[in-house]
């Protein structure tokens, strides 16, 4: 399975290009459905030419179609300001992608900001260091117990001694052997404070029914969520213990816990969870006490637009906070890893003095200066993007995902776009690329399929 920031397809095989200023090349080439292209590649650079290859006699028709779309435009009247040149060329141009910035000054070993809605990653650092990933864990504990148990509400579990953690030195939900509640009141455990207990009693019931559960439910559970990451794209990141604790081998990245938090955001029972402050549930037995479930995430509680994610600080990882907030009509999520910890006591309550929420809110605050989000449909605000539309249709092509564009502040006026085309195919099949750039730099790539 394709991943989510995967790199982008790059080819130095012919492309069909159309351009919102000039009209260059035809090119063979179609992505499989499910691939999304983005900056969190971990691959820069372009791919050098190929030497130029004699075009098939079905590519010679496709490039009469290029030069019959540009007059076709042309004649519309959607060329944008300047000379609109068709033509037809054997390889493909590679596109400078923008180098991605560092973020604004942070005391955090590893950050990263990702617009989620658009695949743009608007700020790096050390993004690929592999590091301990503390209790950011449990966002994938999360996961795998959601995509296993259909109704997390439905199910009861009767919590074992072997669930229970020492409470002077883990995180917890605060539950004791007997204590009898539903999936989903363990996942809010698991999420808001954090609950180490919550994240074994979830991998024993869990895993359980997994493969390999007869003998170690754990051991499952744990295979599943690294089984899970694979299959994100989180490609840097094994799993050692449902709960993050810090273990020889479990290791993440800002960029695959950036990935991980988008499919948790995607799960909406997850995203409610984490976007609650506080919860209060009920064990049913064997005498029946409640549970008062606070949200570590301060910025949650304090800061407006925040939509969760998860914390985590363990001795080798730092102070840990994955965030997400909403900018503009998108979803931006930031990850910094390895952040100062400072001690509860010495802390006032203030977001002010700990450095993991600094780091954090610094990052997002950072963002309303260094960027701005446009839409890629709107003619009126973004002139240079008006012949996208028309462009879309003279090929019979349409682009899903419509989400704002993130660009540099002050370039909207330097927006372009070409549409990078391969051979047509049936309805829905993906058939190309429009790539969008700000100046001479690609910021961003999205799908084109087949009407």
């Amino acid at each position: 399975m394709a991943h989510l920031y995967s790199a982008p397809v790059k080819t130095s095989d012919p492309t069909a290009t159309l351009t919102s200023r000039s009209l260059p090349s035809v090119a063979p080439r179609r992505g499989d459905r499910g691939h999304h292209i983005t900056g969190l590649s971990r691959m820069s650079g372009p791919t050098p030419s190929a030497p130029r290859p004699r075009l098939a006699p079905h590519w010679r028709h496709r490039v009469v179609a290029v030069l019959a779309a540009a007059l076709l435009l042309l004649s519309r009247g959607v060329a944008p300001a300047g000379e609109m040149v068709a033509r037809a060329q054997d390889d493909a141009t590679p596109a400078a992608t923008r180098e991605v910035p560092p973020p604004p000054d942070v005391s955090a070993a590893a950050a990263i900001a990702v617009d989620i809605d658009s695949d743009q990653v608007l700020y790096a650092l050390n993004a690929d260091e592999p590091r301990a990933p503390a209790s950011t864990t449990k966002m994938a504990t999360a996961l795998v117990v959601t995509r296993n148990v259909e109704d997390p509400e439905g199910v009861n579990v009767v919590v074992e001694e072997g669930d229970t953690v020492d409470v002077t030195v883990f995180s917890n939900m605060g539950f004791e052997a007997g204590d009898t509640l539903t999936v989903q009141d363990l996942l809010y455990g698991l999420l808001l404070p954090s609950g180490n207990d919550a994240a074994k009693a979830l991998a024993r019931t869990v895993g359980a029914d997994l493969p390999g559960g007869d003998a170690d439910p754990t051991k499952a559970f744990v295979d599943a969520m690294n089984a899970l990451a694979a299959d994100l794209g989180a490609t840097e990141t094994t799993f050692k213990n449902p709960a993050g604790e810090d273990e020889e081998g479990q290791v993440s990245t800002a960029r695959d816990l950036a990935i991980i938090a988008a499919a948790l955001l995607d799960d909406p029972i997850l995203a409610t969870i984490v976007a609650t402050p506080e919860m209060y549930v009920v064990s049913a037995g064997p005498e029946a006490r409640g549970f008062n479930l606070v949200n570590t995430n301060q910025t949650l509680l304090r800061e407006e637009g925040i939509l969760g994610v998860k914390t985590g600080t363990t001795e080798a990882a730092g102070g840990c906070l994955v965030a997400a907030a909403r900018v503009a009509e998108s979803r931006v999520v930031t990850v910094v890893l390895g952040s100062e910890i400072v001690d509860d006591a010495a802390l006032s309550g203030s977001l002010s003095e700990d450095p993991r929420f600094v780091d954090t809110l610094r990052l997002i605050r950072g963002l309303f200066q260094d960027y701005e989000w446009v839409s890629p449909t709107d003619q009126e605000s973004v002139p240079s993007l008006a012949s996208l539309e028309e462009a879309l249709a003279v090929w019979g092509v349409t682009m899903d995902n419509t989400a704002d564009l993130v660009v540099p502040a002050g370039s909207r006026e330097d927006l372009s776009f070409r549409l990078r085309l391969g051979p047509s195919g049936q309805a829905g099949d993906e058939v190309g690329r429009v790539l969008f750039f700000a100046g001479p730099d690609l910021i961003a790539e999205r799908p084109l399929y087949q009407m």
